[in-house]
């Protein structure tokens, strides 16, 4: 059944026909992409936030539900002069949780050579570069954009972006820094893959860098279509103050690293009132069982996930956008355990399966209220945990 559905996404994403797409950088959100159009001296700021209400549902007990303020976010954009932007997003997580999600200067030269540099969020599926809450469906982001894509996923780092008109291809190249494998201890497991890696700029780590970069074409009315990829070794405390010339030291060091190789789609076709959308992900990860060995961690040597989703708008008032009800059904299917070494067993609580179905009340572009309802299991246990899933978010 994986397989079936793993191939109808990627024909699906071969077949559908991109959605027209600014030239702009899409990790600039669009309430402060006014200012590449201003005169200099130009200032913007924008907003956007959710709150969730999470509640497990098993049969025969009582289960507590949680009530989050998930996140607040504040944009701010600055014109220098006709060339030169700066854009940033402060993130305030849980309440009490403050982190700094994208800071970065932008150098426009023309549509097709823009230079970048800062905090940059890498390119790889959907949701890490549009994880605004009226951006996608259901309350709760996928959990493939959880364990597969960790968003939010961003380094430092610098590169280029732009758009070659006449191919109707826009891309991005970044040089960042990588994932930090081992601090004292180990960040990556089995369970969560290479999620407790990311560095997100704080006092990052940085000896070699990683490379990432996207190409997204949208050259057929009603069809995004994306491949991405990410290619580095990982970072570790280990090699802080060590000796060249030390060949058993540097060996152990290299034990607590692994080298990165991720290739991800995704496609997104929108035809009249429908939406549908793929998205995939591989990850090879090279070096996991002496890894695994030196930190007793349990990392898969490949990761692998796709989902594939369906939707459709319903306006609520003849005529107009908004409101609109939207429908949806989403199935899921990520496994940190795809493949492992050999000095560890693979563990089917990894291999994870979720199906989603919800409907939101999109009442502005930037208000919606969302509810839905999950099926969760794994492959070690196939009576799903059931979730009810209520929030709202917005954007300006």
């Amino acid at each position: 059944m994986k397989n079936i559905l793993l191939t109808a996404g990627l024909l699906f994403a071969l077949i559908s026909v991109s959605y027209g797409q600014t030239y702009l950088d899409s990790t600039i959100n669009s309430s402060t992409k006014r200012i590449l159009f201003s005169d200099p001296n130009a200032f913007a700021i924008g907003s956007y936030g959710e709150a969730h209400y999470n509640q497990d549902i098993v049969e025969g007990t009582y289960q507590n539900g949680n009530m989050d303020l998930h996140r607040i976010i504040m944009f701010m954009g600055y014109k220098f002069n006709k060339n030169l932007q700066f854009f940033t997003e402060i993130e305030f997580e849980h309440v009490k949780e403050v982190y700094v999600e994208q800071a970065f200067l932008n150098y426009s030269i023309n549509s097709a050579l823009n230079l970048k540099g800062g905090i940059l969020l890498i390119p790889m599926g959907y949701v890490n570069e549009f994880h605004e809450p009226t951006l996608f469906n259901g309350v709760e982001r996928p959990g493939f954009d959880k364990y597969i894509i960790p968003t939010t996923w961003r380094e430092m780092g610098f590169g280029l972006h732009g758009i070659f008109k006449r191919a109707n291809l826009k891309y991005q190249a970044y040089m960042v820094n990588g994932f930090n494998s081992f601090d004292g201890s180990a960040r990556l497991s089995g369970s969560s893959g290479l999620r407790g890696g990311r560095q997100k700029a704080a006092k990052a780590t940085f000896r070699t860098p990683a490379f990432t970069g996207k190409l997204t074409f949208y050259g057929l009315n009603g069809l995004r279509l994306g491949v991405s990829g990410y290619y580095g070794n990982t970072e570790t405390s280990m090699f802080d103050g060590l000796d060249r010339t030390d060949n058993m030291a540097i060996q152990t060091a290299d034990s607590s690293r692994v080298g990165i190789a991720m290739t991800s789609f995704n496609a997104h076709y929108s035809i009249k009132n429908f939406d549908f959308t793929a998205v995939g992900n591989i990850t090879s990860i090279s070096n996991s069982d002496a890894y695994n060995e030196f930190t007793g961690a349990t990392l898969g040597s490949q990761i692998m996930g796709y989902y594939t989703e369906a939707a459709y708008r319903i306006p609520l008032n003849r005529g107009e956008q908004y409101p609109r009800l939207i429908p949806f059904v989403r199935y899921e299917n990520y496994d940190t355990h795809h493949a492992v070494g050999d000095r560890i067993a693979m563990n089917d609580n990894y291999n994870r399966e979720i199906l989603t179905t919800g409907i939101g009340l999109h009442i502005t572009p930037g208000t919606i209220v969302k509810t839905d309802f999950q099926w969760v299991k794994t492959a070690a246990n196939a009576k799903p945990t059931n979730i009810l899933n209520v929030g709202f978010g917005f954007w300006f």
